[in-house]
C-alpha cells in the first residue's frame, strides 16, 4: 500500500506526557482504540466477505485492509488483557451511520459507498491513536505497540483516499465530499502550528494548504466515542 505521506503531528514526549497517567488511564486509552478496531474489522470483513461489491482490481487492498485490522484487533485485546483487564464487547454497526448512507447494504452497485466509509473509518483511526500517545506514555510496551499499529494506519488511510482519486493526506479541515457527520472526523485538522511554530511560515512559507497537510492532529477521546456513537445500530 502507498505510504500516507503525512508528518504525526508534535505530540508530547513520554516524560511529559506521562506526569498524571497510570494504568486506568492506559487501559481506558486501550478500551477506546479497541473499540476503532472493532468498527474497522468489521467493515473491511464485511465488505470481503460480499458478494460482487468489491472489483476484482481492489480486491488485494481491501483484503490486506480485513487481515490487518483483524491483527490490531487482536493486538489491541491481547494488551487490555496482559494489563489485566477485559476487553470490552463489540458493538453491532450501522454502517448506514444512522441515514447518512441511505440503504447501503454492502451490496452489489455500492462500491462508491463503501469506500466512502473506508476513508471515514481509516482517517479516524489515524487521529484516534495520535489522541491516545499522552495516555500511554508511561507504559513503553503499550505505546510502542499503538504507535507501530499508527504507522499501519497512516498506510492504509493513504491507500483507500487514493482509491477515491483523493490525495494521501487531509487538506485543511476538508472532509470533500463527504457526508456533514464526517466533518467531526477532520475539525481541527486546520491547524498550522505545531509547538510553539507557525508552519504556514515557516522556511520560506508554505502557506496554510501545506503546513496543514504536514501534519496529522489528534483528537481526544470524547471526540472519538462521539464520532464512534454515530455508528452504534
Amino acid at each position: 500500500m502507498a505510504e500516507r505521506r503525512h508528518i504525526d503531528s508534535a505530540a508530547p514526549t513520554a516524560h511529559a506526557a506521562g506526569a498524571g497517567v497510570g494504568p486506568t488511564e492506559v487501559l481506558d486509552a486501550l478500551q477506546l482504540l479497541l473499540q476503532v478496531e472493532y468498527l474497522q474489522s468489521t467493515l473491511f470483513a464485511t465488505a470481503t466477505a460480499a458478494a460482487d461489491l468489491v472489483p476484482t482490481a481492489d480486491a488485494p487492498v481491501f483484503s490486506t485492509l480485513a487481515t490487518q485490522s483483524q491483527k490490531h484487533l487482536v493486538t489491541i485485546s491481547a494488551a487490555i488483557t496482559e494489563r489485566t483487564g477485559t476487553p470490552a464487547p463489540s458493538p453491532t454497526f450501522d454502517f448506514t451511520v444512522e441515514g447518512a448512507f441511505p440503504g447501503f447494504a454492502f451490496a452489489a452497485g455500492q462500491y462508491a459507498t463503501l469506500q466512502m466509509l473506508a476513508q471515514v473509518v481509516e482517517d479516524l483511526g489515524v487521529r484516534a491513536y495520535l489522541g491516545q500517545i499522552a495516555a500511554l506514555a508511561t507504559d513503553k510496551t503499550a505505546l510502542n505497540t499503538a504507535v507501530a499499529i499508527l504507522t499501519v494506519k497512516g498506510r492504509h488511510a493513504a491507500e483507500v483516499r487514493r482509491l477515491r482519486g483523493a490525495k494521501g493526506w487531509i487538506s485543511g479541515n476538508s472532509r470533500g465530499d463527504l457526508p456533514a457527520f464526517a466533518q467531526a472526523v477532520y475539525d481541527g485538522e486546520d491547524n498550522t502550528t505545531q509547538g510553539s511554530v507557525n508552519v504556514a511560515g515557516a522556511t520560506g512559507g508554505v502557506g496554510d494548504t501545506s503546513a496543514t497537510e504536514a501534519f496529522d492532529e489528534p483528537l481526544t477521546a470524547a471526540q472519538v466515542g462521539a464520532i464512534l456513537a454515530l455508528f452504534v445500530a
